[in-house]
């Protein structure tokens, strides 16, 4: 009965709970977190690259099979295996609201933005090399400078790419993920569209990849749950 009432109270506040979240942070990530000239693409939300990323979606449902709910940023050769080459900038002016160092080489950054309201987004960058005056609590400013990728990692050696995500902490329940695009200015998404990406070739539709689930790696599960190697051409976005 607890959980049959539960899930009526989801039901009914997801839609009004939506509507609050789009108007209380609607287009705060203002400036780009990359140098596009030293990027070569981009994997795109829902892809079936890495390993199974999935939380609730902000309306507060789970979806169904295994998939990619980041994006992979694909460096160009020359900047394979470095760890100071490729550039990060801070997306809005916030604060660097977490870091957790990586077994596997680099660090997790979180970044929050100057935001009132309820919701507290976070702008999550995987396998980054901090510079040394950031840290856990530092306020920074929109285009700042706090780190490189880090493309030498222990369990792979050195690679080509690293992956961000957009998180959303709510009170009282699970965490919730969301495109990341979908809150970029439109002074930001014109600069990608000057090299063909938009929101739209950046996204695989819930309902494409439904209808097409990932293939999942033999012997892995669970929260282990990865995807095979190799490039999908239809996965990514090439600038």
């Amino acid at each position: 009965m607890v959980g049959a009432i539960y899930f009526i109270l989801i039901q009914e506040t997801t839609t009004s709970e939506r509507s609050k979240i789009r108007e209380e942070s609607e287009k705060f990530i203002t400036t780009n977190p990359f140098d596009l000239a030293q990027i070569k693409g981009f994997s795109k939300y829902r892809s079936c690259e890495g390993h199974d990323y999935r939380y609730p979606s902000i309306t507060g449902e789970m979806e169904a099979t295994p998939r990619s709910m980041k994006h992979y940023v694909v460096v160009k050769e020359m900047f394979r295996g470095t760890v100071d080459q490729i550039d990060v900038f801070a997306p809005f002016n916030g604060k660097i609201s977490n870091v957790e160092d990586e077994f596997i080489g680099g660090s997790q950054v979180w970044l929050a933005p100057n935001q009132g309201g309820t919701y507290d987004w976070q702008f999550v960058f995987f396998h980054l090399k901090l510079d040394e005056d950031k840290q856990k609590g530092v306020s920074v400013s929109a285009g700042e400078h706090i780190g490189t990728a880090n493309l030498r990692r222990e369990h792979i050696g050195t690679t080509d790419n690293f992956d961000f995500a957009l998180r959303l902490m709510r009170p009282l329940r699970q965490p919730a993920v969301d495109a990341p695009f979908n809150y970029a200015t439109q002074e930001l998404l014109a600069e990608y569209s000057t090299y063909g990406i938009t929101i739209d070739n950046l996204i695989i539709s819930k309902e494409e990849r439904d209808a097409r689930p990932c293939q999942i790696s033999p012997n892995t599960e669970g929260t282990d749950i990865r995807f095979p190697t190799g490039i999908m051409a239809d996965d990514y976005v090439w600038l």
